[in-house]
């Protein structure tokens, strides 16, 4: 179970689906990836360039202030990156032989440094990529080091085609992997989806209504049987579809989202649904719900509930509760997890973010109560 506990410092640089609740704004928008993720667009360079407790501009550096994009060669280069650090315990508490509880040591652990390129090589063809060095000291099974792509897309009305190393769409793509959603609570030490998971393979993605989105894809499982290796073989085809609808109440300026996801990868079979609803200013509400099934009897249901509620725009309350369980009937076994997640993300200057947390993480074995840092910063 060392592992599990591990988790806690697993995460990415991934868009924040609150955002989208917020403004009323697709991930695409902000971000080159369209699931949102990674590398922004230069409307997703601009949107967070001067948003910050202090801005560069009242600290000196004006000419970063001013930077009105990412973008290079007359807008056919755009660059980016992403790193993290993360505090927090590692490993699982456990009795000594005295008969005390010992809790595992907090330590700082560099979780991401990626930079990340894109080049517009025509107007309808588009290559990019990024790569994690952070992975060259430290990996989960099933997570890739990369993405990296060729789009084709003709016009904002018409399907978009990626080709490459990506990550399938299903869910919601959240920025922390430690999120039950995507965990297995019969093998702990073991995740069913890893962090920056990705897979060679291609996908359409559809966003020609601003009502409606759709992504459908098919995929190697090469890393997803690393880290599912029960039911997933290398080897094995993934198929994987989402649904979106984004409904609006301009009356009242409420935005939502509310849709599914399948994907099915040999004997494993995970269906999905997510909604969401949220206002300028005042926040965002979630929910998420995942349920997977083998072969093998193996069922697993993970669900989550999310809040956030900005009280200035470089600072942010939230809060998330979460539940997995999963039964077998191979082994007549099964198992439950809780979390309970809750802190602030505050932007003390614009490209910086700090997240301070307090997370309960409760097992039938064991619970570990901790507080955590996170210091995030981004081009």
């Amino acid at each position: 179970m060392t592992a599990l506990a591990c988790s806690l410092a697993a995460s990415s640089a991934w868009a924040l689906p609150r955002m989208s609740l917020t403004i009323g704004s697709r991930c695409s928008n902000c971000h080159v990836n369209p699931q949102g993720s990674g590398l922004r667009t230069d409307s997703g360079f601009y949107s967070t360039a001067q948003n910050g407790a202090i801005t560069w501009e009242q600290v000196g550096w004006q000419k970063f202030h001013d930077m009105p994009d990412n973008q290079l060669a007359d807008g056919r280069l755009t660059v980016g990156f992403d790193s993290r650090l993360q505090m927090a315990r590692l490993g699982a508490p456990h009795w000594s032989d005295d008969g005390e509880l010992v809790t595992p040591d907090r330590l700082v652990i560099p979780m991401q440094m990626a930079p990340a390129l894109s080049v517009k090589i025509t107007d309808w063809l588009s290559a990019t990529g990024s790569y994690n060095v952070s992975t060259l000291q430290h990996s989960y099974l099933g997570q890739s080091p990369y993405d990296a792509w060729l789009q084709i897309k003709t016009s904002q009305e018409m399907p978009s085609l990626r080709v490459g190393m990506i990550q399938p769409t299903i869910g919601m793509r959240h920025d922390d992997h430690t999120m039950l959603l995507r965990r297995n609570p019969l093998n702990p030490g073991l995740p069913m989806i890893a962090p920056n998971w990705n897979e060679l393979g291609a996908e359409v993605t559809y966003e020609g209504q601003h009502w409606i989105s759709a992504e459908a894809g098919v995929f190697m499982a090469n890393n997803l049987a690393l880290s599912d290796s029960g039911a997933v073989k290398k080897g094995d085809l993934i198929t994987s579809a989402r649904l979106t609808l984004w409904p609006q109440l301009e009356d009242y300026g409420l935005n939502s989202w509310i849709g599914g996801s399948f994907l099915k990868a040999g004997d494993l079979t995970l269906v999905g649904s997510h909604i969401g609803l949220g206002k300028p200013y005042w926040g965002a509400l979630q929910a998420e719900m995942v349920m997977t099934q083998t072969a093998a009897n193996r069922d697993m249901l993970s669900w989550m509930i999310h809040a956030s509620h900005p009280l200035k725009e470089w600072f942010v309350l939230e809060a998330r509760y979460e539940k997995s369980t999963g039964s077998t009937s191979v082994a007549n076994s099964n198992a439950e997890m809780t979390s309970l997640v809750a802190g602030v993300q505050f932007i003390p200057l614009p490209n910086v973010e700090l997240r301070p947390e307090y997370r309960v993480l409760t097992t039938k074995d064991w619970k570990l109560a901790q507080w955590a840092l996170q210091l995030h910063l981004w081009f």
